[in-house]
């Protein structure tokens, strides 16, 4: 007896998880977004920071920055990590139902 899903269901499967990630991205997407400007504000201003300029003589500009930006990276990693693993399930999600929409009958056999 074969047990398999019709293709039409696995194509609405894939269309379906599509539009998912679709939708859920307008709100992941902006989170790395911040967090990868906001680290990488932080670094480019703390490095030079720490290489170029002693504890007691450090310009007041960049050093807020930097505060800033770490803040912003520190209270927000929470969010990037769920975004990144809400998209990581996303990708394995499509891979795995591409994988199966493309695999036929006829090919099972020939594995």
């Amino acid at each position: 007896m074969d047990m398999r899903q019709p293709e039409a269901w696995q194509r609405h499967q894939l269309a379906l998880t599509e539009r998912m990630q679709i939708d859920v991205g307008r709100y992941t997407r902006p989170v790395m977004s911040i967090m990868a400007t906001c680290s990488l504000v932080y670094l480019m201003t703390w490095g030079p920071l720490c290489a170029f300029w002693e504890v007691g003589h450090m310009p007041w500009l960049p050093l807020l920055v930097a505060a800033f930006s770490g803040l912003i990276v520190a209270m927000a990693f929470p969010a990037f990590a769920l975004a990144v693993g809400i998209e990581r399930y996303f990708c394995r999600r499509l891979r795995s139902l591409q994988v199966c929409e493309f695999r036929t009958p006829a090919s099972d056999g020939a594995d």
